[in-house]
């Protein structure tokens, strides 16, 4: 099972979501990796500084609401999570966070 989910991570994809992008497309206007866009939208990386106000300015939106989380409960019903995933996978929410499990592969 991978590690929970936490709020920022879920409201930087309901925003891409919302603007119709793609971790490529978000990377190149923040002019950080896709690798960095993708650890931050699972959880598994913070951003500083500098690279929160690229992403408010990637998203035209104030500093304040990348971190209004109001928004995501609904965007996790809605199967937002599920957006673009490349692999199967399955969102439970459990205690108002998000894990994320992968089946295992089956062996001969």
């Amino acid at each position: 099972m991978e590690p929970v989910q936490p709020n920022f991570g879920v409201r930087i994809k309901k925003l891409r979501f919302d603007k119709d992008m793609s971790q490529q497309n978000l990377a190149d206007l923040c002019e950080l990796s896709v690798e960095q866009i993708s650890n931050i939208e699972r959880g598994k990386s913070w951003t500083g500084e500098v690279s929160l106000a690229l992403l408010a300015t990637a998203f035209d939106v104030s500093q304040k609401d990348l971190l209004d989380y109001a928004e995501n409960d609904a965007f996790i019903k809605a199967g937002g999570l599920r957006w673009r995933s490349s692999r199967k996978s399955e969102f439970i929410v459990r205690k108002g966070k998000v894990q994320v499990t992968f089946p295992r592969k089956r062996r001969g």
